[in-house]
């Protein structure tokens, strides 16, 4: 009974975003000493895989609504006075809280070239490997759909990055706690 429990908070702990496997798996192994590594490191490759596949789906859907969206139709103004009143306000008539919301988009912007980096030099494979050791896999996930990735492909790579990254980590971590403590 024990183990199904302690296998279920890996898996949770694994399916946090910025927890994640690299979390989950030193968890399982250094506390749950009924639960064995390899079943640790499965159980934090599910719950990680379970999160960034549901995320993939969630923007592939809101990528599609967004490019499905009919534009509306420009109505014909037939008075000049009220082209005037519907105009839209300039960039100066904005209010100085869009200057903060643009301070901040220049700190994700800087991640984000980072990684177009990555993708233009690796393409999606290099990217999902490199970005989920280094960074974070839902984060790596986001923005390789922000790149307009294919969600077949993109999925297919992801896992075997968490996989990879997960086995890596974890036997680490697993002789690691043996060297130590064995």
């Amino acid at each position: 009974m024990d183990t199904i429990i302690y296998f279920l908070i890996v898996l949770i702990i694994a399916a946090v975003p910025f927890l994640e496997y690299m979390t989950a798996i030193p968890v399982g192994i250094v506390f749950f000493s009924d639960i064995s590594s390899t079943l640790t490191i499965t159980a934090a490759i599910i719950g990680n895989w379970l999160t960034v596949f549901l995320l993939i789906l969630l923007i592939d859907k809101i990528r599609a609504k967004i490019k499905n969206r009919e534009k509306p139709k420009p109505e014909v103004v037939e008075d000049a006075a009220e082209e005037i009143v519907d105009a839209e306000p300039s960039v100066e008539d904005a209010p100085e809280e869009y200057a903060v919301e643009e301070e901040q988009s220049n700190m994700f912007s800087k991640q984000s070239q980072r990684a177009r980096k990555y993708w233009d030099r690796f393409g999606l494979p290099g990217l999902a490997i490199i970005g989920t050791g280094l960074l974070s896999s839902h984060l790596t996930a986001a923005l390789a759909c922000s790149f307009g990735a294919n969600r077949a492909y993109l999925t297919l790579w992801m896992t075997i990055s968490l996989i990879l990254w997960s086995i890596v980590y974890g036997a680490l971590i697993h002789f690691g706690v043996i060297a130590i403590f064995g």
